[in-house]
C-alpha cells in the first residue's frame, strides 16, 4: 500500500517539477528577448536619404549644401537628416520638401546616440522649417568628415 502511494506521488510530483523547470527556462528566454528589443529600440537611428548616385562626381554635381554620404551597394547615398524620433523624421521631411527615403539603422556608439538625442530635443522645440534645417545641418556638420561611425541596417 505504501509503495502504491509512493508511485502515485512520483507520478504527480515529476510532471509538476518538470513544468516548473520548463516554465523557468521559457520565462528566462522571453525576458532576454524583451531586454534585447528594448536595447535595440534605444539604439535605433533613422537616416533620411535624399538621393543615391552611381559615382562620387555625379553625387557632388547634383547635391547642394551640407550633407553626409555613405557608399552602399555600389551607390553613393546622401543623407540630409539623422534622428531617433519618428516625429522628427516628418519634421525633417517637411522642412526639405523633397522625396526622401527613410532607413532604420542600429548603432551601439554611445557618443553618437547622445548627440542625436541632444539634437532631437532641439528639433522637437523647432517651430519653423528654417530652424529645423539649421539644427539638422549642425548635426550633419559634426559627422560630415567622420569615418568612425558604425551603423548596421535594420531589415
Amino acid at each position: 500500500m505504501i509503495e502504491k502511494i509512493k508511485i502515485k506521488l512520483r507520478n504527480v510530483f515529476f510532471p509538476i517539477f518538470l513544468s516548473v523547470i520548463i516554465g523557468s527556462i521559457c520565462g528566462k528566454v522571453i525576458y532576454n528577448i524583451y531586454e534585447t528589443d528594448s536595447v535595440i529600440n534605444d539604439n535605433l537611428v533613422y537616416l533620411i536619404q535624399s538621393g543615391a548616385y552611381s559615382t562620387y562626381d555625379n553625387m557632388r554635381a547634383n547635391t547642394m549644401g551640407s550633407y553626409v554620404y555613405y557608399e552602399s551597394d555600389g551607390l553613393y547615398k546622401t543623407i540630409i537628416g539623422i534622428t531617433k524620433d519618428k516625429d522628427n523624421v516628418n519634421k525633417i521631411k517637411d522642412a526639405y520638401g523633397k522625396e526622401v527615403v527613410v532607413n532604420s539603422y542600429y548603432t551601439n556608439q554611445n557618443d553618437f546616440i547622445n548627440k542625436i538625442d541632444e539634437y532631437d530635443d532641439k528639433l522637437k522645440k523647432a517651430s519653423s522649417n528654417e530652424e529645423v534645417q539649421e539644427i539638422v545641418l549642425e548635426l550633419l556638420d559634426l559627422y560630415k568628415d567622420s569615418k568612425n561611425i558604425e551603423i548596421s541596417k535594420v531589415s
